[in-house]
């Protein structure tokens, strides 16, 4: 595998693209931690996840659109705007 999955690898829209409010995902490795009202209220908590990689920092970034990540070894934490859906989406 080529190490983790960016932010820019997955397609979502950028929080001045979401048509309406935005809500903010922890996660550390595949787990969610906890979805967070704005990103002030998950800076806390992003830094304990960061601190819990068990290996050595290899990178700590931000995306363009605002998300946070670090990596160290194969572990990995991320903070993340995600629109808020409302109601029913069509396709």
């Amino acid at each position: 595998m080529g190490g983790p999955m960016r932010r820019a690898d997955i397609a979502h829209p950028a929080p001045e693209q979401a048509t309406g409010p935005l809500v903010w995902v922890l996660s550390k490795g595949e787990n969610i931690l906890g979805v967070y009202a704005t990103k002030d209220a998950a800076k806390g908590p992003f830094v304990e996840a960061a601190q819990s990689i068990p290996f050595d920092l290899d990178a700590v970034w931000q995306d363009d659109d605002g998300a946070v990540n670090a990596h160290g070894g194969c572990d990995w934490g991320s903070l993340e705007p995600h629109p808020l859906i409302g109601q029913t989406q069509l396709t």
